[in-house]
This record gives structure tokens, C-alpha cells and sequence, in this order.
């Protein structure tokens, strides 16, 4: 049986944290004898956005770009040993030849043999998993729904621009009067560590928001009629259930009450009705 393609292949790989020793594959790229390059991502995005959310688009993100670097090097210096990775803890941690049907053949096949993730992602079916709509966008839903308030859904998801070299401000619901940021408390005892860590996140951008309104720069992207006064973290979650009460406390005893509120809602739709409400009475 006559090969294809030959060429070369290169595993690319790298550390999820500076001080670990685990290596993840990123993905394989190939150069061919004729020239040609390409690669495939050991992980496909659309399934690790799906499956793991923000997490799962970072890490997309990382092992693209670690490609990226070394096919655009290979296409203009055939020794991919002269590759430098763009990241501190990335390698190529295999360069050999191959042969075989076609170049994404030999991807796939040198994936099937050294990345788990990629396996996993082949077996991951999104038709069986359902991930539940985030809680800011169930409470926009919930807005627009009301025809007297939905000219607030506009104001959900607001990114304030901190500066050139400042990531962006994304604020969950920023108003005319009222500003707040939504979490959605955790139902498994297993989930408290993580709920802890997003309401401390959270908090934190609250408490900056609140900063930057009090002394807003005209690049900060704010419109002529925001300048609220009252700022809130909502919960949305059951005080009469032993796991999310504890949840509640612990966010609580976080939140620095001088500052902000952290205030506590049985329902999406109660979170909604309590935030048209307070614009329209501080209006």
C-alpha cells in the first residue's frame, strides 16, 4: 500500500501551572516533504467550552495558540528544533517522521496515542450533557419578558474600558441607579470551596466598580445617564436548604457591609423584579 503524504510530526506540549510537572498536550503539527503544514488542537473548543465553560475556552485558547506558533515558524525555517514557544513551561516534546494517508490522518493518530484529553473529547457527546443557562442571562430573560422593563436588558453584561493595558470591566447588570453582580448558589456540598471563590471574585469587582463610578474617566465607557448609587451582590438561592444556607452565610461573612449588599433572592425572577423595581423608584 502506497503512503500519501511524508513529512515531519511534532507533538506539542506544555505545564498547566509553573510549579507542576503534569504536561497536557496542545496539539500536533505536521510538515510535510512538500512543504505543506498544518496541525490539529488536541482539544476541540466548542465541546471543552461546552463542557467545562470559561475554563475550558482558556484552555483552547493556550493549546491554539501553541500550534499556531510552531506551524508559522515551520513555514518559513524548516528546523522546527529552532522553535521558540511563546510560553514559559511549552516544548515540543516530540519531532519525528511520518507517513501515512493524509496529514490530518497522522495528526489524529499520533493524538490517539498521547493525549487523553483528545480521546476524551472524541468520546464527549454535547446532545447527552446540558449545561444550565448562566444566571445573568436567566435573569435577562426574565426582564424581557416584562414589557416595563425590558429597556433595562441593554444594560446587562456592561464592559467598562479601564485603560490600553487594562483588561475590560464586565459588570452583570450596571443601571441608571443600581449596579449589582449575580451568583448563583451552589447546590452540592462539593461546590461550596468554588461558590466561595466566585462570590470573593465577585465582591471584588463590586467593590471596584463602586470605585471607578465615584470617579469615572470619560474613556470608561459609561453612558450619560449611569451613575448609580446602590450596589449589590444577588444571590439566587434557598435559605430553607441546608447546603445553599451555608453557602449564603459564608458570602456573606465575605462581604464587607459598609460597601455593598449582599442580598439573597429565591428565584431568577425574583432577582429580576427586585432589580426593575429599584430603578424605577430611585428614578
Amino acid at each position: 500500500m502506497a503512503w500519501g503524504v511524508k513529512g515531519q510530526r511534532a507533538v506539542v506540549d506544555f505545564s498547566p501551572k509553573p510549579t507542576s510537572s503534569e504536561r497536557l498536550v496542545a496539539g500536533v503539527v505536521t510538515r510535510l516533504d512538500d512543504g505543506g503544514v498544518s496541525y490539529t488542537c488536541a482539544i476541540d473548543k466548542r465541546k471543552a467550552e461546552h463542557a467545562f465553560g470559561q475554563d475550558g475556552a482558556l484552555f483552547y485558547n493556550v493549546a491554539f495558540t501553541l500550534c499556531e506558533s510552531l506551524a508559522s515558524h515551520w513555514r518559513t525555517l524548516p528546523d522546527a528544533n529552532a522553535w521558540a514557544p511563546p510560553f514559559a513551561g511549552a516544548r515540543m516534546a516530540d519531532l519525528s517522521r511520518c507517513n501515512g494517508r493524509t496529514a490530518t490522518d497522522v495528526q489524529h493518530l499520533m493524538l490517539q496515542r498521547v493525549s487523553a484529553m483528545y480521546t476524551l473529547m472524541q468520546a464527549y457527546q454535547m446532545a447527552t450533557t446540558v449545561r444550565e443557562t448562566g444566571i445573568v442571562e436567566k435573569v435577562r430573560n426574565a426582564i424581557r419578558r416584562d414589557r416595563n422593563s425590558e429597556h433595562l436588558v441593554k444594560r446587562f453584561s456592561r464592559e467598562l474600558h479601564l485603560g490600553d493595558e487594562a483588561q475590560s470591566l464586565k459588570v452583570d447588570f450596571l443601571g441608571q441607579h443600581y449596579a449589582c453582580y449575580f451568583l448563583q448558589i451552589t447546590h452540592s456540598a462539593r461546590g461550596l470551596e468554588a461558590n466561595t471563590e466566585r462570590a470573593f471574585g465577585k465582591l471584588y469587582e463590586l467593590a471596584a466598580l463602586q470605585r471607578f463610578i465615584k470617579k469615572p474617566r470619560k474613556s470608561l465607557g459609561l453612558l450619560d445617564d449611569e451613575r448609580p448609587d446602590k450596589f449589590e451582590l444577588v444571590m439566587v438561592g434557598q435559605r430553607t436548604d441546608a447546603v445553599q444556607r451555608r453557602a449564603i452565610y459564608q458570602v456573606e461573612a465575605l462581604a464587607d457591609k459598609g460597601q455593598v449588599i449582599a442580598r439573597t433572592l429565591a428565584s431568577a425572577s425574583a432577582a429580576a423584579e427586585h432589580l426593575a423595581n429599584f430603578e424605577r423608584q430611585a428614578a
